[in-house]
């Protein structure tokens, strides 16, 4: 950029690019999430490998409860009806296709959210309830510190998946994996 802040062209261009970046690493999370709870039933989507851990049905209700509170609440002015407790206290048996089904659709309304978002709305200030209190955040920070959030738990779940299934687990790119970890695959 030449001056400070740069041409409106500039702004505009780094935000289509901000959130064209956001869709992706939203779309790449949902994708390792399916991967690794898809192959789990839905008793091993409720396992936990000890009573003060979360299972991945935890984490998939606290992930959709997340993106509707960020995006559709914070963001998007929609009322927040968020149960924090509930997700992480509930013990199923809610089966695996309804968590993902609840999950997915608050991925796509997050999605439909950041598509909107311009680089004026980026820059905005918004009030995020956090656990720690309010925060006064921009758009843009909401974005990030929502994506960030949603990838350690993708990460997570995949965690808890590869614990159970040991090497029946079955990896997303077998062929960037060492032949004596693929386990066959």
């Amino acid at each position: 950029m030449g001056e400070a802040g740069g041409s409106t062209g500039d702004r505009v261009a780094v935000a289509e690019d901000f959130v064209a970046e956001a869709r992706t690493g939203l779309e790449t999370a949902v994708a390792l999430i399916r991967h690794g709870v898809g192959q789990l039933d839905d008793e091993q989507v409720w396992w936990r490998p000890r009573e003060g851990m979360n299972s991945a049905g935890n984490l998939l209700l606290h992930l959709a409860g997340n993106l509707r509170q960020r995006f559709g609440s914070v963001i998007g002015g929609e009322p927040d009806g968020r149960d924090r407790f509930g997700e992480f206290t509930e013990r199923g048996p809610i089966p695996k296709e309804e968590l993902l089904r609840r999950f997915e659709e608050a991925a796509r309304r997050a999605d439909e959210i950041l598509a909107g978002l311009t680089p004026e709305r980026l820059a905005e200030t918004c009030r995020d309830q956090l656990l720690a209190g309010t925060a006064e955040k921009t758009v843009l920070g909401v974005v990030l510190q929502t994506l960030t959030h949603l990838h350690g738990h993708a990460q997570e779940i995949l965690h808890l998946t590869r614990l159970q299934l040991g090497e029946g687990y079955a990896f997303r790119q077998p062929s960037g994996v060492p032949p004596e970890l693929r386990g066959g695959a």
